[in-house]
């Protein structure tokens, strides 16, 4: 085991966990057994690559047209952003067309189109100016010819451009996949911003407008929504501590020893705390009272995260090496999840009850994130020869997941299909534990 040295008793106690102030809680976590588990797979070498033309959507996105560049382009730039990062299908961009597009208006040469192989165009036209803005969109199919399968109008302010554009690519995306697309969520992650400063902070999905929501000094961590704010980890002189952004980072559930790792399962937080001298899983209500002892085991339980169907995961190393388990919100039904790999950490639910998935950082060399299947135990390698990777987070339709990542030169949260393709970096800079707003 590690030892760290860290100032005040309190924290000295936390050494049990191996408390690295990061985002891996089990860096140092001491094992309570042996056992023989087989590898992580490594059959999975993810490439830049693109999938074969059948298996993807090709989408026409050229700029929207009207008379103000500034929002045309910002406009059809939203728009393209949004089906790169979607899984499944492929942008044919403006700099791809030879054709005029714009003398069209809202119209469209689907022949055209169908000379650069698109399967489906999206054609936009703007009006008016910052204070009342109108935008006329239309979803054209290949196979519907000249009737758009989905026409739109939005008017107001020219601040609400990017949800509007995010609301007709979840709209196409829906026609397309028959699932409505996650664009317009949010994911939380922290990042040390000095020394024994760590904040939390908040971004759209795909990357824009990150903005810190911690208050007060020390360090914020560990993050996750609920309950209309961000609740977090909060270190401070006084103690560890969890909170959220409503009470402006003021202790809300406490005890001595750590108290962290919150997630919120309706009406009630669940938490890992070492109040009893070991590292356990407990519950509360949203105020805190009503504390519960779920798990009571000889090894550390630490990582409780919401499942559907009134299901946690969790982390401990009852069994020897730090590995996922599972149990219902009252302690009950302990399995074990994972049997590959010799320290998995991190889990995270998919919250569709037909994908029994829990994604998970496995440390192989380094860390990398995978996919357990909870009833056929298929495992899935996302990320290999990159660094680092954890932390991963599901977008609430589970088709994309998010994760930190430390590779050379290009360190930041990722998103990726649940294939390990399609990587692409939404938000520069260090960041750890990142969580996704369902």
């Amino acid at each position: 085991m590690t030892l760290i040295a860290f100032p005040h008793r309190w924290l000295r106690g936390a050494l049990v966990l191996g408390l690295a102030l990061g985002p891996v809680v089990f860096s140092a976590l001491p094992a309570v057994g042996q056992e023989d588990a087989p590898p992580l797979p490594e059959d999975k070498i993810v490439v830049d690559i693109d999938a074969p033309d059948e298996e993807v959507f090709r989408i026409g996105i050229p700029n929207l047209v009207g008379e103000n560049d500034q929002y045309t382009v910002a406009g059809g730039a939203i728009l393209q952003n949004d089906f790169r990062l979607m899984p499944g299908f492929r942008v044919i961009g403006p700099q791809s067309v030879r054709h005029d597009y714009t003398t069209l208006g809202l119209g469209v040469d689907l022949g055209a189109w169908a000379m650069l192989g698109a399967n489906g165009v999206i054609k936009g036209q703007v009006f008016g100016d910052a204070t009342a803005l109108s935008v006329e969109l239309r979803f054209y199919q290949s196979s519907g010819g000249e009737v758009p399968a989905i026409r739109r109008t939005y008017r107001g302010p020219a601040t609400d451009l990017r949800k509007w554009m995010h609301d007709f690519a979840n709209a196409v995306i829906g026609v397309v996949t028959g699932t409505y697309g996650p664009f317009g969520t949010e994911i939380a992650f922290a990042r040390k911003h000095g020394p024994g400063r760590k904040s939390v902070y908040v971004a759209a999905m795909d990357g824009y407008g990150v903005r810190k929501v911690s208050s007060g000094g020390g360090v914020s961590m560990l993050p996750t929504f609920g309950k209309g704010s961000v609740w977090y980890t909060r270190m401070t002189k006084q103690g560890m501590f969890i909170t959220n952004t409503r009470v402006g980072g003021k202790r809300i559930i406490g005890g001595k020893g750590i108290t962290m790792s919150p997630a919120i399962c309706g009406e009630r937080v669940y938490f890992a705390s070492s109040r009893s001298g070991n590292s356990e899983i407990y519950s509360s209500n949203l105020d805190g009272t009503g504390l519960r002892r779920l798990t009571r085991s000889r090894g550390i339980d630490v990582s409780p995260t919401c499942g559907p169907g009134g299901k946690l995961a969790f982390v401990s190393n009852r069994h020897g090496s730090p590995q996922v388990f599972t149990m219902n919100t009252n302690g009950t039904n302990v399995q074990r999840v994972t049997f590959r790999g010799s320290h998995n950490q991190t889990p995270v639910w998919c919250q569709d009850p037909k994908q029994p998935l829990i994604a998970f950082s496995g440390r192989d060399r380094n860390f990398d994130i995978f996919t357990v299947n909870v009833e056929t135990q298929e495992y899935k390698r996302l990320t290999q020869g990159q660094g680092d990777n954890k932390d991963p987070a599901f977008s609430p339709d589970c088709r994309l997941i998010a994760f930190t990542s430390n590779r050379r030169g290009s360190p930041g949260v990722y998103l990726s299909g649940q294939d390990g393709l399609d990587q692409n970096q939404v938000i520069n800079g260090v960041a750890e534990t990142v969580r996704w707003a369902r």
